[in-house]
């Protein structure tokens, strides 16, 4: 059965068809909406109707197969953590785990659904276990259904972006490769660490395509959209604009950068037999122009540019749009994460 992975955005979505056939996984449509208006934050009921419609509307137009959906929740909604526990059965795990959770989750337990996943044996004291606890609030859930169900959508799931990501960039318990993936969006940077086929660790970087445009904006005395369109063009090329534009963005890029090695050391220090051996930049502000240079000449791994489509297959109506879909491909990431839960 088809399902689409659905990637909500404050006034965008983006969201792919994908449908399993024999050994495949296929593309059967995807598509995207950038929009003025919209706020999928706001708690106005009239503005969130306003949300479903164009959802709605925009569903019809792009004519997926079917209304169900696998639907991403952001990280400023999701409360995820790897905690370690004393060693013991799953009955034991279930009856105790919420109790261990109210330590780590700074809101009421019962304001929360909260689900776990055992990951493995403390790699230093066998008596411990690694536990991936991930807590959402009720009513951001209860939110989100409502709007989809008001688009006349049907929702099979809600997941963290960062566990959809995971799941298609990360590596697998079989061939684990410490894996760190990017997701450069509008407003911040997720910086995910993924080790045998599990989320081991995320945090948000407040650096995202707005601080870069804004800091272009002060540094040439453009305006918001002539800075988003040098950002797009010229991007981090040093031989465009005498380099005006690299110079106006390489300040909050090598905090970035920062940010990386850190994790890494953070990583490797609680994991010393798993080093991170490749990164992934994902995201629409990972498209800049020569971003994916700069960063692997300041990393010592090997970096790459997402490619959701490296292992699936594209429906031959659609074949025509392959080369679209690899250079959109950062943008599609997570709708592609989230569709493949159910597949």
């Amino acid at each position: 059965m088809p399902i689409v992975g659905l990637d909500l955005g404050r006034s965008n979505f983006r969201a792919v068809e994908l449908e399993k056939k024999k050994d495949q996984i296929i593309v059967n449509k995807f598509g995207s909406y950038e929009g003025h208006g919209l706020n999928l934050f706001s708690e106005n009921p009239a503005e969130l109707e306003n949300y479903s419609l164009v959802l709605s509307q925009f569903f019809n137009e792009t004519g997926f197969s079917t209304p169900y959906v696998v639907v991403g929740l952001n990280e400023d909604n999701v409360f995820m953590r790897v905690i370690k526990l004393p060693a013991m059965n799953e009955k034991e795990l279930e009856s105790s785990i919420r109790i261990e959770a109210e330590q780590y989750i700074p809101v009421p337990i019962n304001d929360v659904n909260l689900s776990y996943q055992k990951l493995d044996f403390d790699y230093k004291d066998r008596s411990k276990i690694d536990v991936q606890i991930v807590a959402a609030r009720k009513t951001v859930l209860d939110k989100y259904v409502r709007i989809v169900r008001n688009a006349k959508l049907v929702t099979r799931a809600i997941e963290p972006e960062t566990i959809s990501l995971g799941r298609i960039y990360g590596d697998n318990a079989e061939s684990p490769v410490g894996t760190m993936i990017l997701e450069m969006g509008y407003s911040s940077t997720l910086l995910i660490v993924v080790y045998g086929g599990h989320v081991r660790f995320s945090r948000a970087i407040p650096i995202g395509g707005d601080a870069l445009t804004r800091s272009i904006m002060q540094s040439l005395g453009l305006d918001y959209m002539q800075a988003e369109e040098y950002k797009k063009i010229y991007g981090m090329d040093p031989s465009q604009v005498e380099a005006k534009i690299f110079n106006a963005v390489k300040a909050l890029i090598d905090n970035i950068i920062v940010e990386i090695n850190r994790a890494s050391i953070f990583f490797t220090n609680h994991n010393p037999s798993a080093n991170i051996r490749r990164v992934i930049l994902t995201g629409g502000t990972a498209l800049m122009p020569g971003l994916l240079l700069y960063i692997a000449s300041n990393l010592e791994y090997e970096v790459e540019l997402a490619n959701p489509i490296k292992n699936i297959s594209l429906n031959q109506k659609i074949e025509k749009s392959r080369n679209s879909l690899v250079q959109q491909g950062p943008l599609y990431s997570i709708a592609f994460g989230l569709a493949l839960k159910e597949i």
